[in-house]
């Protein structure tokens, strides 16, 4: 009886590791299966800050207009007869479009990164903005449902949400320069921009616009300072083909 005891251990401790095993083995494959699906939407990345498809797809619907007629004017035809198979230069529009979304979005990562180091956000990668806009949502929606004030949109698209966060987490980047005076204007400055273009004040007294003027200047310098950031990025492209493909299934409508 001993022995049958013993043997009936051994066979539930054998059962115990293989199921044991087997879980291990399920739950290493949903890791991988869950990183594969992450990584394959990551097209590229911004100093080490990864760039998403929805990310692309956000800023193709942006500027495809504008690059359809500029790749246009650089083959020498009409835009109506242009594709996006179109070529200039031995690149096709798509190219000079994917081109064109690395540069935007080397500005807005390289922004959404010093903001971030600035304390101004706590997480910037796509999905992450995109549990934020869940949040959000949520709040307006509850906030209609009760009869109360919601300025702006009761729901957000994706490329919405994208874009006032970024526009509102850029503005705050550019006061926290202005504070810690990374961004400066003196009067002088603000007298320059002021006498290069009076109308551009509405021909006002000086005295009477020079806030505005000094706004102005402290502008001009962030943008430049955005210019110079996105500049010196370091931009990682794994797979030139997936980024293209990625700008394909945006002209598509696809994510």
């Amino acid at each position: 009886m001993g022995k049958m005891q013993k043997d009936s251990k051994k066979a539930s401790k054998k059962w115990i590791w293989i199921l044991l095993a087997v879980i291990a083995v399920i739950l290493a494959a949903a890791v991988v299966i869950f990183m594969k699906g992450r990584t394959e939407k990551e097209v590229f990345s911004v100093d080490g800050q990864p760039v998403y498809r929805e990310e692309v797809a956000c800023i193709v619907n942006k500027i495809k207009l504008y690059q359809r007629e500029k790749t246009a004017e650089k083959a020498g035809i009409d835009v109506s007869e242009f594709t996006w198979e179109t070529e200039a230069d031995g690149k096709t529009g798509y190219e000079y479009l994917a081109d064109a979304v690395v540069e935007e979005l080397k500005e807005i990562k390289t922004m959404q990164k010093e903001a971030m180091d600035n304390g101004l956000a706590d997480a910037i990668d796509y999905p992450s903005l995109m549990k934020v806009m869940e949040k959000e949502n949520k709040d307006r929606g509850e906030k209609k449902g009760n009869n109360e004030t919601v300025f702006g949109v009761t729901r957000y698209t994706a490329d919405q949400f994208y874009d006032y966060f970024n526009e509102n987490l850029s503005l705050q980047n550019k006061r926290e320069l202005t504070n810690k005076d990374v961004l400066t204007a003196s009067d002088e400055e603000a007298r320059a921009v002021y006498d290069a273009d009076p109308e551009y004040f509405d021909n006002e007294d000086y005295e009477n616009v020079k806030t505005s003027a000094q706004n102005l200047v402290l502008e001009n310098k962030y943008q430049e300072h955005l210019k110079e950031m996105a500049e010196g990025a370091k931009v990682e492209i794994p797979d030139e083909q997936a980024l293209l493909q990625a700008v394909k299934d945006a002209l598509e409508g696809k994510s």
